[in-house]
């Protein structure tokens, strides 16, 4: 009778073969990770921006998601128009225009991902300078999207950012559209 099998030798080169194309998947691997983590998150902001539209068509009355400071960190409210005028910072502070929602805390939920921009990351089309990495929630001095019940709305643009990857939440004026773009040596809309 003969035995058969494999060396020592063999067997620790098969490891090591196998080893040395996991390193080499490895990378890709992290980058479709970073894009699903971030991809989540922007997700749950765009459903929030598309509810608080919906919000503003059905009852007839504008909505605003307005983004606050508060002792526990950065949050956001939603808040409906209360004397037909529009969701404004003064009808807010005198209780005219009441919260609809929150504050809940401004967390994308996770942990890669965080309400920034990435120095260096080009503005969206058609923009063609560079992000200013010191303001990541652009909707004017309010810092609130309003959305109006013909569908208008405030525009602006909220960024995440991840680990090699930017996203933009852009709300487009008149049409009230929103779009979800990601930046990953270039911008593309999702």
């Amino acid at each position: 009778m003969r035995e058969t099998g494999h060396s020592l030798l063999e067997l620790l080169f098969a490891v090591a073969l196998l080893l040395f194309l996991m390193a080499l998947g490895l990378p890709g691997l992290r980058a479709y990770s970073s894009e699903a983590h971030i991809l989540g998150a922007a997700n749950v902001f765009h459903q929030e921006f598309r509810k608080a539209r919906s919000n503003a068509i059905t009852t007839n009355r504008q909505t605003a998601i307005r983004f606050e400071e508060t002792a526990a960190g950065p949050c956001v409210s939603v808040y409906e128009d209360g004397n037909r005028n529009g969701v404004l910072s003064v009808d807010i502070a005198r209780g005219v225009d009441r919260r609809v929602s929150g504050p809940r805390l401004l967390v994308p939920g996770a942990p890669s991902v965080r309400i920034a921009i990435h120095p260096g990351t080009p503005e969206p089309p058609p923009g063609r300078g560079v992000l200013d990495t010191r303001d990541p929630i652009r909707f004017g001095r309010a810092e609130m999207v309003s959305f109006t019940p013909l569908g208008g709305a405030t525009p602006g643009t909220f960024y995440l950012a991840g680990d090699g990857v930017q996203a933009a939440i852009r709300v487009v004026g008149e049409s009230g559209r929103i779009r979800l773009l990601i930046y990953r040596k270039k911008w593309s809309e999702r």
